[in-house]
């Protein structure tokens, strides 16, 4: 993969600025921005149909290498009013990776030198140039240290207190050579900053709570007081406030003449701290017990590279699912952009690509798991996703976890990212997955020959109501599952007033997602201990820090898919898919009308991913969790295997025989419709792979006559009841 690229922005309006960066050995690349009408075609086809936008010119860029930055770290500026000679430094730590080699804790840069605290196969040392002193402490993962050091002209120490836990060391100072220490002008924390690649040198992994500098050295007496208490009678000559401003960047000093500290590249806020008690899970009621940071080595959330092309889009530009061509010689590679409509116009109907769920799978590591137990065919990674396991510059997804184990809780959309591209084939699948499979979708729409617009989750998080007010029709994408609370709330208010919706994937609706305040292009999610996860979220650290919700799924937040659309997820699995066993109400009523023109009794026992409408992760109506009574049930999926499992919310106790073919009343996928407020309607389907389906047999086939009859009727009137 030896062009990659990304937008400053996913989705744009006509007469709006498209601005891309791009990296490439390369000596050029050859840009053309195109219209994508259609989907990728049977499996292995990955086909990229593409029509030239004549209306801007094709652009050549020189090529160059641009690296992305990769671990976090803290640049602390300390003032002009630092003393010379002695100085202490406190604060706690939990590291992840103490037996890794030199991590650097903290380092202050004074104008004699650069003085360090570095971790390193379980011991802490303290450095300048060479080592003046090492504890004794062992430095075990996951475990709270107060650390005190100090260093002056009669030598320097290390003080350093086990806060938890049964032990049989819990304190040790050592004592070591001194220093010539000159005035303090950084601290910095995890790193002592970027190298020519932009890659953080010699980073820490682990948190740091309350990092304090005095300009004295410290008594062991009031060493201990910082281990017992967090604080000393001894005035500070810099100090920063973390327990609180949680999504910001900036580090604000509590010392006069100290400017505020800089958080880079995606240092976390919001974690436990030294002394959390698990009295509270929130850092909102006490914010005194989130005074921590924590850092990784591989976090990457923004490349932030120069711009290589700069271009309008054209005023007459219609909606829809664009890319830009980059090619050189050989290679070739189309990035998406998502054109919207005119702001003061609106259409028929509206799709809403779920960019949510594209960045939390973005660049995911799922194929280091073992999901043989759940797929029936040939596991084949295709060789870009190979990459991500040897070059961290692609950083992760919201399904992984960091190289010392924690969750990786942001994405972003400002690098390049694989697996968000037209044709890109899916190993879970062995077929398309999310962004290629929702290409079926549009090029639907494209045939359907009614008037639609493209809009994203971003843009429906920032514009609101206003967005959806404009359209007869949402609808979704295969796997709309990460959800704002802005963007639910609006999607159930434009129900409530009228709008009808098509959902048309499984495993809506799921996860709370936040955006970033500053930064949109980033979300956050953190995963409740409950639903269908990758990992589990560390106690105390579930309430997002930019939006200040409660992470998990919105099931357990009473705002489950069921309420909204009808059906919720139950089950998911990666063999072979099954069709819709038509139901009573498919032959009479409004079902009549959704079902005219099609006469077999089983429809969708087809498709291009896993051979079936029904499967992937799939949904079905229950009244127990939400459901509308009133719905009708017009198609339910036949028997599902037992690769497909019964969702881990739905159990209370690890039994045996949870699958499909155990608990068909459960693990299955529902088709319905039903009605809502001043003349609204949903028709859901509750499959990821029903996309696949549609698109069968060039759209001639029973899923594309059904979802084509909903798309007119609820473009129009709705079918009498």
């Amino acid at each position: 993969m030896q062009i990659r690229a990304y937008f400053e922005e996913w989705s744009r309006r006509p007469g709006e600025r498209v601005r891309m960066a791009i990296s490439t050995p390369l000596p050029e690349v050859r840009a053309e921005l195109v219209r994508l009408p259609k989907g990728p075609g049977a499996a292995g086809e990955c086909r990229i149909d593409s029509e030239a936008v004549a209306e801007v010119a094709v652009m050549t860029v020189p090529g160059r290498i641009q690296h992305c930055p990769v671990g976090s770290y803290a640049r602390l500026p300390l003032g002009g009013g630092q003393a010379d000679g002695s100085l202490s430094l406190s604060c706690a730590i939990w590291p992840t990776l103490p037996a890794k080699g030199p991590q650097t804790v903290w380092a202050i840069e004074h104008s004699g030198g650069m003085l360090k605290l570095v971790v390193a196969n379980g011991r802490l040392s303290l450095t300048q140039g060479e080592t003046l002193v090492t504890s004794d402490m062992p430095i075990l993962a996951r475990n709270w240290y107060s650390v005190v050091a100090t260093v002056g002209p009669e030598g320097s120490a290390l003080d350093v207190y086990l806060l938890k836990g049964h032990t049989r060391m819990r304190h040790a100072r050592d004592e070591g050579a001194s220093c010539a220490i000159g005035r303090p002008e950084v601290l910095m924390l995890a790193s002592t900053g970027a190298d020519a690649a932009r890659r953080a040198v010699d980073c820490y992994n682990g948190k740091i709570d309350s990092p304090r500098l005095y300009s004295s050295v410290l008594a062991a007496g009031e060493c201990r007081e910082l281990h017992l208490t967090g604080s000393t009678k001894v005035k500070a000559s810099a100090d920063w406030l973390i327990g609180s401003d949680w999504s910001s960047r900036a580090l604000r000093s509590l010392v006069r003449g100290v400017p505020d500290g800089e958080l880079v590249n995606g240092v976390e806020r919001g974690v436990t701290g030294r002394n959390w008690d698990g009295r509270s899970d929130s850092f909102i009621e006490t914010p005194e017990q989130y005074c921590a940071l924590q850092f990784h080595e591989d976090d990457m959330v923004d490349a932030d590279w120069s711009h290589d092309l700069d271009f309008i889009l054209p005023k007459s530009l219609k909606s829809g699912v664009y890319a830009v061509k980059l090619s050189a010689g050989p290679e070739t590679e189309h990035y998406p952009l998502f054109v919207m409509g005119p702001k003061t116009e609106g259409a028929s109907a509206l799709f809403l690509a779920s960019t949510n769920t594209y960045l939390a799978y973005a660049n995911d590591h799922l194929a280091a798991l073992d999901f043989s137990a759940v797929m029936t065919h040939d596991m084949v990674v295709p060789p870009d996703e190979k990459l991500l396991f040897t070059d961290p510059q692609f950083g992760r997804s919201c399904y992984d976890t960091h190289s010392d184990g924690t969750p990786v809780r942001y994405s972003s959309r400002r690098r390049p990212i694989i697996n968000v591209r037209p044709g890109y084939p899916n190993w879970l699948t062995g077929s398309y997955r999310h962004f290629p499979q929702d290409m079926y979708l549009v090029e639907w729409l494209e045939r359907s020959g009614m008037d639609f617009h493209v809009a994203t989750d971003e843009d429906l998080h920032r514009e609101g109501a206003a967005l959806l007010d404009k359209y007869k029709v949402i609808v979704t994408s295969s796997h709309p599952e990460y959800w704002t609370r802005v963007g639910h709330d609006c999607l159930d208010s434009y129900l409530k007033s009228g709008g009808r919706l098509m959902y048309l994937g499984g495993n809506g609706f799921y996860w709370v997602t936040s955006h970033d305040p500053e930064r949109p292009w980033v979300i956050e999610v953190r995963r409740d201990n409950s639903g269908t996860r990758c990992w589990d979220a560390p106690y105390g650290e579930r309430t997002h820090v930019a939006s200040l919700e409660q992470g998990g799924i919105w099931k357990t937040r009473g705002r489950g898919p069921h309420g909204l659309v009808g059906v919720g997820f139950a089950s998911e699995g990666w063999s072979k898919g099954s069709g819709y066993q038509r139901l009573d109400a498919s032959y009479g009523g409004p079902g009549a009308t959704l079902f005219k023109g099609v006469n077999e009794e089983l429809v969708g026992d087809f498709g291009h991913v896993l051979g079936g409408a029904a499967g992937d992760e799939v949904d079905r109506h229950d009244v127990s969790l939400g459901s509308p009574a009133h719905a009708h049930i017009l198609a339910s999926s036949t028997p599902l295997g037992n690769e497909y499992q019964l969702v881990i919310e739905e159990q209370t106790l690890a039994l045996p025989d949870q699958g499909g073919q155990h608990k068909p009343s459960q693990v299955r996928s529902d088709m319905i419709y039903f009605t809502t407020d001043n003349g609204g309607a949903v028709f859901s389907i509750g499959s990821m792979t029903y996309a696949g389906a549609l698109a069968w047999n060039d759209f001639n086939n029973n899923i594309a006559r059904i979802t084509t009859n909903v798309l007119e009727a609820f473009a129009s009137e709705l079918p009498p009841e």
